[in-house]
């Protein structure tokens, strides 16, 4: 299972599953220390990771998106 962190709030990261369907929250504690917003997480060996390479991947995806709206209102 894979999720993605919305937001913080608190003592807890705000997540939502791989279809942003369903949101989850997980206590700051049991996350990588460097976690931050927009950062995909998996579950393995008893702990959330990063995936280094979908957390890119996604970013890069925003990115190209946020690139067509502005050339689509800025012509």
């Amino acid at each position: 299972m894979r999720i993605t962190i919305d937001r913080f709030e608190e003592d807890y990261a705000v997540c939502e599953d791989e279809r942003g369907e369903n949101q989850r929250a997980v206590h700051r504690r049991d996350l990588p220390a460097h976690a931050k917003a927009g950062d995909t997480l998996y579950f393995a060996n008893n702990q959330w990771c990063i995936d280094t390479k979908e957390t890119a991947a996604r970013a890069e995806r925003i990115n190209n998106l946020f690139s067509k709206i502005k050339r689509r209102n800025h012509p």
